[in-house]
């Protein structure tokens, strides 16, 4: 078993380097494909600054690029996989059960194919049974499908997309009299590259009032109630098409907490050095005052530009310095502290 110090000494290395980068680069794409966005944040944190930092890689500089180059090189292979997972069929829906015997009103709403180029033509089919109508509810009118790019969007103002998205509704009013079962078929060809969504309703009219309600199938609960589909487009221009939202994605919700982190371990870094600074120079050895006199002297150094005690704090003070630099007391004010003991307890020279 290593010990970590042998660890730390590999992770230092060319090698060690370049496993961390890769290990990142895994642990960030599938956090962020299967487990959700959020979940790559702490594993960028880990895998990006962490174990860098715990193995000696300090430098903000070395911290910073390979942080940028795991988030670019993340990016287009999450990408990949989202695309993949798009063309995967979804199954078909139904609509919540009406009766205590399990009976829907509608059944196997499907759509077929599930991808394909553009002007393809898809078909969406589902069986109707009237009979599971719960009694009193009115009477069947028509069967409604919406297709748009915004998930479960029943109408061209949703309020969970952005307006102006396509949408469009088709209704199937040819109801057969009678409770026995029947199946209905759309057709529609998707004017664009894009990922569709759809959803389905029955439409029923009270007798007593008039108004209408509506039966919808059950879609994702996650798809805002909508259902994936169809994909308009081939792998590589859904790839294209969803590259530049997939890498916002990345650089907002990963990119952007690593470099605050990154931010705040630089400061606390420099503070760190400063303290560590300002306690060498507080226990530094008092400068020898060079000799006044004698052959070979050059000019008589004053007093003032000796090192000297803090009259407040008793810290030693550089020369030519005004104020403390640990207590902030005015050393202008007071000249006589030139003749204070030093720390050290040694008198000062001169």
């Amino acid at each position: 078993m290593q010990s970590p110090f042998q660890v730390k000494r590999f992770l230092a290395s060319t090698a060690g380097k370049a496993l961390l980068i890769v290990v990142a680069i895994l642990a960030l794409v599938g956090s962020f494909v299967y487990l959700g966005f959020l979940i790559g944040i702490p594993a960028m944190l880990l895998f990006g600054l962490a174990l860098p930092i715990w193995a000696g890689l300090k430098r903000p500089r070395y911290l910073a690029l390979t942080g940028l180059l795991i988030l670019v090189v993340a990016a287009p292979a999450a990408n990949a996989l989202i695309t993949q997972q798009l063309f995967v069929p979804i199954g078909p829906a139904s609509s919540p059960n009406t009766l205590p015997n399990g009976g829907a009103v509608l059944q196997n709403a499907t759509v077929a194919p599930f991808s394909g180029p553009p002007g393809t033509n898809f078909t969406w089919t589902v069986t109707v049974f009237p009979a599971y109508l719960a009694k009193g509810t009115g009477t069947l009118v028509n069967v409604s499908l919406w297709v748009s790019t915004c998930p479960g969007a029943t109408g061209n103002n949703s309020p969970n997309c952005s307006s102006g998205y396509p949408f469009y509704r088709f209704d199937d009013r040819t109801i057969p009299s009678g409770n026995a079962s029947f199946g209905v078929t759309f057709r529609f060809a998707p004017p664009s590259v894009n990922i569709w969504a759809w959803q389905m309703a029955a439409v029923v009219r009270n007798s007593t009032t008039g108004n209408l309600s509506y039966i919808f199938l059950e879609g994702d609960a996650n798809y805002l109630n909508g259902l994936e589909g169809p994909v308009v487009g081939t792998f590589g221009q859904i790839y294209l098409a969803f590259l530049g939202a997939v890498y916002t994605n990345v650089f907002l919700y990963v990119g952007a907490p690593f470099y605050i982190a990154l931010l705040l371990y630089m400061f606390l870094k420099s503070r760190q050095r400063r303290r560590a600074d300002e306690l060498a120079r507080s226990r530094a050895p008092p400068a020898s005052a060079p000799s006044d006199s004698g052959p070979g002297s050059g000019s008589t150094r004053s007093a003032s530009t000796l090192e000297r005690a803090c009259p407040n704090c008793a810290a030693v003070v550089y020369p030519n310095e005004s104020t403390c630099w640990k207590c902030g007391a005015n050393l202008s004010a007071n000249p006589a502290s030139a003749n204070q003991p030093l720390p050290s307890g040694r008198p000062p020279s001169g």
